[in-house]
């Protein structure tokens, strides 16, 4: 014969185990709450000026040689696009290699590389823009020129680890003001 004390534990038990069936739930991210979409004029007395948003702050770092490098930093985002400014110098044809060289390095991972060209010849605002799309380092990276004096060259980076699905509405967003950035942008 069992002690009452094993006979209450195992009554309870049996009558804490008879739940419902236990429903897995699904992997969630965290909800994104992108600013409102305004822009502001920003100048630089030497490259270009061009409309940015207003949540970006810009950083000019020191280059070598003539070159001037500059970071757009996306701060709530946690992102930036490094732009590369140089000028041509009799060099067009190599600058704009080396801007396919460093697209090409993404097409191990890349799911798709979409190409758009650039024409804005009110400006002389010529390239090409690439949207990387996939669990790549840099989702979209561009070049721009007017073929004689300025080449600008720019890639949008992440702080953290490369996950297009989750950080899809992010990068819409800022392929969107860069693409912004480089229709207003003007060379000085």
């Amino acid at each position: 014969m069992r002690r009452p004390i094993e006979r209450i534990l195992a009554a309870a038990v049996l009558l804490t185990a008879c739940t419902a069936d236990p429903v897995p739930k699904p992997r969630g991210y965290f909800r994104i709450d992108l600013p409102e979409q305004t822009y502001r004029q920003w100048t630089d007395s030497i490259t270009f000026e061009a409309a940015l948003p207003t949540y970006a702050q810009v950083g000019i770092r020191k280059a070598k040689d003539d070159a001037r490098w500059f970071d757009i930093r996306f701060k709530g985002q946690r992102a930036t696009a490094h732009l590369t400014w140089s000028p041509v110098n009799g060099q067009l044809q190599h600058l704009i290699e080396d801007a396919h060289t460093f697209k090409s390095t993404h097409q191990a991972k890349a799911a798709r590389i979409r190409s758009e060209r650039l024409i804005l010849d009110s400006t002389r605002v010529f390239g090409t823009l690439f949207d990387i799309e996939g669990d790549v380092a840099s989702p979209f990276v561009f070049y721009v020129t007017d073929s004689t004096h300025n080449f600008l060259y720019g890639s949008l980076y992440f702080d953290n680890r490369p996950n297009g699905d989750s950080l899809a509405p992010v990068t819409e967003r800022l392929r969107s003001d860069l693409r912004h950035m480089l229709a207003t942008l003007r060379w000085r």
